[in-house]
Parts: structure tokens; sequence; C-alpha cells
């Protein structure tokens, strides 16, 4: 075997070892323990009515043959633009991705910026339209997302509604969202002023088709919480 043979198959060996497998990490929150934790404001809340979680991001992540995770950040200069986006679908974040506590626009734009400039477009759940652009695709896939997995509805199927006073096991919480996404989820929780738990977030991955799968990593950002240890949280009701 010739040595620039050799040298080629080292490289095609050393490509083929690092290209990422990836999957995405969908992370909706709950506004009602946000908004006990820190100031909402009602010019921020767009058309947000209370029933729902909201959308916190859509995350790329890869895998390598190791198995080692990486979380995709900032993979292009491509900056959010408001003007990218359909009135559709600007209609349709003001009623599921907004920012409570901060501007709606600048924590949309921190989440392209982010983590979209890194989202593969290729396998969307949209059907591609010819002239729609990436960040259009990006932000439709993501409602669909969250309404095909709406946390709130869920719950509240499961008995498990907004209440200010009552606490619930983590263990059912858990067991209602893997139930109905057949997959496991993880739960982040932050804590009230008495230092009880607060649930404030639900995650779980899905694959590049977009079906929910184990996440190969742990979701940073808050206090993990459930685990099958069975905590007690709140849930509480959403108000400004």
């Amino acid at each position: 075997m010739s040595k620039n043979l050799i040298i080629l198959l080292l490289i095609t060996i050393c490509i083929s070892y690092e290209v990422p497998n990836m999957f995405y990490t969908f992370q909706q929150s709950w506004p009602g323990s946000i908004c006990l934790t820190k100031q909402c404001y009602k010019e921020n809340v767009g058309n947000y009515k209370g029933q729902s979680w909201a959308i916190h991001g859509l995350w790329p992540g890869a895998t390598n043959d190791s198995g080692d995770c990486e979380e995709l950040e900032a993979c292009t200069n491509n900056k959010f633009k408001e003007s990218n986006l359909s009135k559709t679908t600007m209609t349709n974040l003001d009623q599921a991705w907004v920012g409570f506590f901060n501007p709606s626009g600048s924590f949309r734009a921190h989440e392209w910026n982010k983590h979209g400039t890194c989202w593969d477009e290729k396998d969307d759940l949209v059907p591609q339209v010819p002239g729609m652009n990436i960040q259009e695709e990006y932000f439709q896939t993501t409602l669909q997302l969250w309404k095909s997995y709406n946390i709130y509805d869920i719950l509240s199927a499961a008995g498990i509604k907004p209440d200010d006073h009552k606490f619930y096991d983590t263990d059912s919480i858990l067991d209602a969202i893997e139930n109905e996404i057949g997959s496991s989820a993880q739960l982040l929780c932050t804590k009230d002023s008495n230092n009880k738990l607060l649930l404030v977030s639900v995650s779980f991955c899905v694959d590049e088709k977009y079906e929910p799968q184990r996440c190969p990593c742990d979701v940073y950002g808050g206090i993990p919480c459930g685990s099958r240890k069975n905590d007690k949280v709140r849930y509480p009701v959403f108000r400004l």
C-alpha cells in the first residue's frame, strides 16, 4: 500500500470519527415559577394567557463516537432579525416564546444567536417553502414541537394542575410526561422565599427527526429535581 493511500485512509478515519451525532434539547419553562422569583413585566408577556408552558429554547448538541457530549453554540454570524420572521410566526411566538422578565425580542435574539445558528434545517418539521429563510424555519420548527408536546395539557390530564399551596411528587410529574412522549425527561427547579422547590423547567431530547430520545447529556441551567428521588415541588399559579 502506498504512503499516500495510507495517509488518505487515516484522514478519512479521523473525519469519520469526528462527525457528530446530532440531537436537540427542547426546554419549556413554567412562568408561574419564573415570576415568583423574578420581576416579570406585562409589556413582555405578549399574548401569553397562562394556560401553557413557555418555550425556553431548542438547543443543538452532538455526541462523538465515544459518547462525549458537546453543546453547539454560536456556529455562524447569521444574527437574528425580527424582520426575517413572518407575521404568523411572530403572532405564535407572542403566545409561546416570551421573555417575561426581559424583552421578548432580546430573548429570542439570544436563543437564535447562541443556539439557532447551530441548528441543521435539513430534517425540520416544517415543510420547506421556496424562499423561506433559516430563521423562519427554526422558529416554526420549535413552535411545532411546543404544539406537539404540550406540557400543561399533559400534566393536567394526570391531575397535576397549578396550585399555590399543593406539593407534587416529581415522580408523578415525570411519569405523566414520559408516558406521553415515550422517552425520558429532566426537571429543573428553583427555590422560593421559603427555600421550597419550585418546578421551573421540563427538558427532553429529540433526534434529528424530532422523535423524543433519551438525553445523552445532563441539562444545565437550574437545580436538577426529580431524578427519581421523589422530590416534592410546588407548581404555582401564574400571575404577574
